[in-house]
């Protein structure tokens, strides 16, 4: 099954074979998950998007039509929707510094919340580990690329990843433990 066709793939899909189905996410998963995971830098919502996708699929196969450019157009435009719909929910504001000001002209109030948010990261990073704060403060202040964090620390591209990771969910727990009921997604350069 391998093999086939995106449109014979699709055509026993509309059928119900589950087997061509498990062909189409091996042939596409490891392409899809690397696009959403440069853009989202989240492993599990990386794989939460993808699920979402492929389970629409499924959902909507007998309406599905592949046209020339194959199933993979398809899939990847509903992944280039999926990471736009992720990062504008309600619930995220996108955290840097040179949006921290465009962010906050409508009022006072929410001038002193946004400025109590950033003591509150503040305040949070200097309570991890060397280890954690510095690859995110050169991502973050001195805009460095993993790569450049990697050569100067002298770790492996993959740790810088991992630690910007675990510091970013480290903030986002305690900004949502002091009371803020704000999301807080801290752009990747």
């Amino acid at each position: 099954m391998d093999k086939l066709a995106d449109n014979r793939l699709m055509e026993l899909i509309k059928g119900g074979n589950n087997h061509a189905f498990t062909a189409l996410v091996n042939r596409y998963w490891e392409d899809l998950y690397r696009h959403v995971h440069t853009r989202l830098r989240h492993e599990e919502d990386t794989k939460d998007i993808l699920q979402e996708i492929f389970i629409t699929v499924w959902k909507n196969r007998e309406t599905i039509t592949v046209d020339d450019k194959g199933m993979g157009a398809y899939l990847f435009q509903a992944a280039r929707y999926s990471v736009i719909d992720h990062f504008s929910k309600p619930h995220t504001i996108i955290y840097n510094e040179e949006l921290l000001q465009e962010l906050v002209s409508a009022s006072a109030h929410e001038q002193l919340e946004l400025k109590e948010i950033e003591q509150q990261v503040i305040k949070a990073l200097d309570s991890m580990p060397e280890r954690l704060q510095l690859p995110y403060r050169l991502s973050r202040y001195q805009h460095l690329s993993n790569r450049e964090i990697a050569i100067r620390l002298s770790l492996s591209e993959q740790t810088v990843k991992n630690n910007i990771s675990i510091t970013l969910r480290y903030l986002r727990t305690h900004i949502n433990e002091a009371g803020f009921l704000v999301v807080v997604v801290f752009i990747i350069p």
